[in-house]
């Protein structure tokens, strides 16, 4: 008792001597604390952002290689027309371009074309693990690059377009395994990136809590011994960068700052005499508060025991961070959702792949994994134009997730590349009966802006555990599998048990 007592009395001493100071030393230091919190919070906001970008454009890598490798087909089968072939050579010079400068600013950074033709500025890749895998990327791809600069800068030449396809599929799968690697490892960056930003927040706010906490302490030795309590208590709370509560015993309201009557609407006389449990109440290990106007708000909570006047009271330290919240939420959104349709993009998808993957394990239970790409979507992109042609794709979205169960998955991988993902499958019957109600879906007419347009569907279908045990399998398959379906130029899907033997399943859209 006597150490404790004597601590106390120079506690109170210093709080005395230097209470002005210290007070201001605690309110700059909370302000430090704070700004540097909201500080780290928009340099995630711009590193998610930035990383963001990076990993959308190694997912349209995928999405271009595999196009390179359309086009050089298109233009195989189309040598004895003219309009078809030039259209196709187009199309590759085009695809080559954007595949060929986004992988050199990867290495070199530089400015390139979004899919919306916006020009965006990226940095050059620097971690060892992307620098190695862009690397490989440029390796695999100089061999076919200078086949395809050959065959764009001349005349019909069937031998090098025979070179060029034969580079294109030799190489085309190492190429797409690269840039999903590129995708992965670019995610786990971003991931532990914004993991090591949230502990310094936290690190921070945690000493911006230890710095008040010492405040209040200051505060309580000095208001015993100020003959004007009441003055120094208010001239205090008024400069601290929180809205403070101070309840007595029965939880009522007997004081407030400034800044808590701004945050919860109330004017300090109709706050005095409420229950705490009126304006704060906790939901799920989290703290709200109550406006006035009934908006509700998510809110940081510090509580501290305190005696005024030898009672009892209760000091409550809010902080609003519900702006932070809904920034965290917003990133979130569109870390795993796809702006355009609003569906569960590439990393999402492959989350719930792997989690459903699991369950069917354990279930004994059959899955099927499409892959969905759209036919004739690049005609009405050229014929109206990209917002035309993002309406049509958000169109195409909502059919596909009316068409299917909730719980069964779509999701969109890039550009006009959809993957689908089908749980509880009874029998091969059910999922050819549920593939075909799905292309049905996809090449009935769209009206949009007063234009009828089609599209069709070639879809590639493996199953689990028939075609495949794992993910990487499931969607090898599946990808080679669409590929199959899109090499006969009819809507149709081809499973992966079939396509061996190259009897992709033919669909006829109904014309009535």
């Amino acid at each position: 008792m006597g150490l404790f007592a004597s601590i106390k009395s120079k506690l109170t001493f210093i709080s005395q001597r230097y209470g002005r100071t210290l007070t201001l030393l605690a309110v700059v230091l909370f302000l430090t604390f704070d700004f540097i919190a909201l500080s780290l919070n928009v340099w995630l906001s711009y590193r998610i952002e930035a990383a963001a970008i990076n990993i959308n454009l190694s997912g349209r890598q995928r999405m271009l290689s595999q196009r390179l490798v359309k086009n050089l087909l298109m233009m195989e089968n189309a040598y004895t027309n003219q309009e078809v072939y030039s259209a196709a050579l187009a199309e590759l010079r085009e695809t080559y371009k954007r595949f060929d400068l986004t992988l050199d600013s990867f290495h070199r950074g530089g400015r390139i074309l979004s899919a919306e033709n916006n020009v965006i500025e990226v940095a050059p890749l620097t971690s060892a693990a992307t620098t190695q895998i862009v690397q490989q990327a440029l390796l695999e791809w100089s061999p076919l690059r200078q086949k395809v600069r050959q065959l764009i800068g001349r005349e019909y030449d069937h031998l090098l377009l025979r070179q060029a396809i034969d580079v294109a599929q030799r190489k085309n799968l190492t190429l797409l395994d690269l840039m999903n690697k590129l995708t992965v490892e670019l995610e786990h960056e971003t991931q532990a990136e914004a993991m090591s930003i949230r502990f310094y927040q936290g690190l921070a706010f945690f000493l911006a809590i230890i710095n008040f906490s010492l405040a209040i302490l200051m505060y309580r030795l000095r208001v015993r011994k100020a003959i004007h309590s009441v003055d120094l208590v208010d001239n205090i709370v008024n400069k601290i960068a929180a809205g403070i509560l101070v309840a007595d015993e029965s939880h009522k309201i007997i004081r407030v700052n400034k800044l808590m009557e701004n945050m919860s609407g109330y004017a300090t006389r109709e706050l005095l005499g409420r229950k705490v449990d009126t304006l704060l109440y906790e939901h799920e290990g989290e703290m709200f508060g109550v406006r006035k106007i009934g908006e509700q708000y998510h809110c940081q909570v510090e509580v501290s025991k305190v005696l005024i006047g030898n009672r009892p009271a209760t000091v409550y330290t809010i902080i609003d961070d519900s702006q932070q919240k809904a920034q965290q939420q917003e990133l979130t959104l569109l870390a795993y959702h796809d702006q355009l349709t609003d569906l569960p993009n590439r990393h999402l998808f492959n989350d719930r792949l792997s989690v459903e993957l699991k369950h069917a394990r354990r279930r004994n239970e059959k899955i099927a994994l499409l892959f969905i790409d759209l036919n004739g979507f690049k005609g009405v992109n050229d014929r109206h134009g990209h917002k035309f042609g993002d309406l049509l794709l958000g169109r195409v979205a909502v059919r596909m997730k009316q068409t299917v169960r909730d719980s069964d998955t779509v999701a969109r991988l890039g550009g006009d590349e959809f993957t689908l993902l089908l749980t509880d499958i009874e029998s091969f019957k059910m999922c050819k009966a549920l593939v075909d109600k799905i292309i049905d879906a996809i090449c009935k007419p769209y009206l949009i802006q007063e234009v009828l347009v089609e599209v069709g569907a070639s879809i590639g279908v493996a199953c689990f555990p028939d075609d495949a045990t794992n993910e990487q399998e499931l969607l090898s398959l599946a990808d080679k599998a669409m590929y199959r379906s899109k090499a006969t130029g009819e809507s149709c899907s081809t499973f992966a048990s079939d396509w061996l033997s190259h009897k992709p399943e033919k669909h006829q859209v109904d014309q009535n």
